[in-house]
């Protein structure tokens, strides 16, 4: 009898792990973009000026920011929240990765946005993996290595951007 119930109750324990992780740990969310909370008072257009340094010190050159929040604002939605997307990651060898993929141009330039939702600010890029890892034919040992180094690089200047880097 013992045996039955410790069966019975370590198969419930596996079946609340499994749901656990398919529901909170494995969502298209958590699969598909990287997301941080900035921690710091900073308000959205302040986090947004603070990436934008950040990317162009790390080598990530900024192409341009597009204020979408202000975009739909003059289209009479007043209450959307604020929302930038800032498009980055302009390295020298997109030109010859773009020619040879061009449908990597999802990940290169890098799209990153930055907006307030609950009172808060957040920082969220594309990962890059899945990408990668399906395509991998297409692009190569080279050009694989190239982007995921480029997103490596993103993610530490978001963390240190939202983190608040400690000088």
């Amino acid at each position: 009898m013992r045996a039955i119930l410790f069966l019975v109750g370590g198969l419930v324990a596996v079946l609340a792990f499994i749901f656990y992780v398919k529901t909170r740990l494995i969502t298209p969310e958590n699969m598909f973009f990287f997301t941080l909370e900035v921690k710091g008072k900073e308000n959205q257009r302040e986090v947004v000026e603070k990436l934008v340094k950040k990317l162009n010190e790390k080598g990530l050159n900024v192409i341009r920011t597009l204020p979408m929040s202000d975009v739909i604002h003059e289209r009479g939605s007043k209450d959307f929240p604020n929302y930038t997307t800032v498009l980055a990651c302009d390295i020298k060898e997109k030109k010859e990765l773009l020619r040879k993929v061009p449908f990597m141009s999802v990940l290169i330039p890098c799209s990153v946005a930055v907006y307030e939702k609950g009172g808060k600010v957040y920082i969220t890029s594309m990962k890059e993996v899945l990408l990668i890892r399906d395509y991998a034919t297409e692009l190569g040992d080279k050009d694989s290595q190239l982007i995921a180094d480029v997103y490596q690089r993103l993610r530490i200047a978001i963390a240190e951007v939202a983190e608040g880097e400690k000088r």
